[in-house]
């Protein structure tokens, strides 16, 4: 063979193994583009819907009524769907509305039950915009750049590959949050005060020379008192139901402590022993506030 033809083969051979290299290279780098894009704008992706989620909820809860530091707090805690799930039953019926002083005095307790002011600096930093979740908008930039200049081989990855192992949830702070007792988030409203009264009707008339009188056709009704001391009684029933309304925004069960506190009235206005004239004025001053 001569010198010349091997070379010419020999170039030949290595011309070929060196295109078949950079069609290998050039596949492999196709194929990592596609992996990292593949795996990680999803992972950016659910990083901030979780986030927006977050933001919408705590939005949507102060819309309703809470303090954007209480819903913040309860979103960290967890439990702020489950409140906002309570919302929006009450919401879809008519005859519903939102008892959004009862949500603000839930507001109150929740902040107060944060241990410290460094586990609340804490939940406000958490939720602060800049830092949910570490800049995952600019991340995502640089990640789509480095994705984009990697052209030669699997070093010009690395960069990406740094950006999509950094890119992750912020980890949330180790704050105790407690839910209180107070979510009863539907309105104190006439058919509440109409159902206290009645029942202090029924229970009293007829006691210390007051009568109480309903009218059946007024379906918000409370009717009357009659009675010479009847401006006193009214006192006394305006006292109780403060009482009942504060009791129903406590959550505790507001029947149970009005029927309780109308029981001590009772025995009060039929003791013999009690020598004044007016039993109501003499009950308003020993027990009114």
């Amino acid at each position: 063979m001569k010198l010349g033809n091997f070379a010419g083969g020999w170039a030949a051979a290595y011309s070929e193994r060196e295109a078949d290299k950079r069609d290998w290279m050039q596949e492999r780098v196709a194929a990592n583009r596609k992996y990292l894009l593949d795996t990680g704008l999803p992972k950016f992706q659910e990083i901030k819907d979780a986030r927006d989620a977050r933001k919408a909820n705590i939005a949507e809860a102060v819309t309703m009524g809470f303090t954007k530091q209480a819903a913040q707090a309860l979103e960290l805690q967890g439990g702020l769907e489950m409140q906002l799930a309570k919302l929006r039953a009450i919401g879809k019926h008519t005859d519903k509305t939102i008892n959004r002083e009862a949500l603000q005095k839930a507001s109150e307790l929740i902040w107060k039950t944060i241990p410290d002011e460094e586990g609340r600096r804490q939940i406000l930093d958490y939720f602060t915009d800049s830092e949910i979740p570490n800049n995952a908008n600019d991340l995502q930039e640089k990640f789509i750049m480095a994705i984009t200049n990697a052209k030669r081989n699997d070093a010009d990855f690395i960069a990406a590959r740094e950006i999509l192992a950094s890119i992750r949830a912020k980890e949330r702070p180790e704050v105790n949050v407690t839910v209180p007792g107070i979510q009863n988030y539907q309105e104190y409203g006439l058919k509440k005060e109409r159902e206290g009264r009645l029942y202090l009707g029924s229970l009293l008339d007829g006691f210390a020379g007051i009568t109480f009188s309903t009218d059946s056709n007024e379906e918000f009704g409370f009717g009357g008192l009659t009675g010479s001391d009847a401006q006193d009684a009214n006192i006394t029933m305006d006292h109780l139901m403060a009482g009942y309304k504060d009791s129903y925004n406590r959550n505790e069960d507001s029947m149970a402590w009005l029927m309780m506190e109308a029981r001590k009235l009772k025995k009060f206005l039929s003791d013999s022993g009690i020598s004044e004239t007016n039993k109501w004025e003499e009950w308003n001053k020993r027990y009114g506030q």
